[in-house]
């Protein structure tokens, strides 16, 4: 199971913000992803989201409220893209594929990529190796570390704009992808 705390360091997040603030991801193959927001004082939100395929609850914390979902398939896979958000301004060309770079698959992604390994900086005190990308006027980079080979940390580039995200693996812990039973439930269509 992999942990991913994500913080955005990018040029377009302010400090404080609450994009800036660290979300925790969890993700254990392609059935199992939760994501654990920070609280969002301003719109009254406290945002968590557990999916155990076919099953999806969207929480708010804040007032003990749940929506829950069912995917109605064919495929049960959740998804957690990295950077399909921020990519409504770039051409689709480049676009496309990044949108496709996911946590949890990055080292595949990269490698199917043809991105070759290469020694890379130091960071949180660890060597690591970089994997290179360019789509159009982007550039993405992984940078993964130790034996067995997992990711550290992604970055995505394109002029001016920058965005930084790092993360570590945990053992997997089936509790974090149950019904919340300490919540108000509504049934809900996808």
């Amino acid at each position: 199971m992999t942990k991913m705390v994500v913080q955005l360091q990018g040029s377009d997040s302010l400090p404080g913000g609450f994009a800036a603030q660290p979300k925790t991801m969890f993700r254990a193959g392609t059935q199992y992803c939760r994501i654990e927001e920070e609280p969002d004082v301003e719109h009254g939100i406290h945002g968590l989201v557990i999916i155990n395929e076919p099953d999806i609850w969207m929480v708010n914390l804040e007032d003990k409220t749940a929506k829950h979902m069912v995917d109605d398939g064919p495929t049960f896979n959740c998804r957690l893209p990295i950077f399909a958000g921020w990519l409504s301004d770039v051409p689709e060309d480049e676009a496309g594929p990044i949108a496709e770079l996911e946590f949890g698959h990055e080292l595949e992604f990269f490698k199917n990529q043809g991105a070759r390994p290469e020694t890379g900086p130091v960071l949180q005190t660890k060597q690591t190796t970089a994997y290179f990308l360019k789509f159009g006027e982007s550039a993405v980079v992984l940078f993964t570390y130790g034996a067995p080979e997992r990711p550290l940390g992604v970055a995505w580039k394109r002029g001016e704009k920058h965005d930084i995200l790092s993360y570590s693996e945990v053992p997997f812990d089936a509790k974090l992808f149950a019904k919340p039973d300490y919540v108000k439930i509504v049934e809900s269509k996808q």
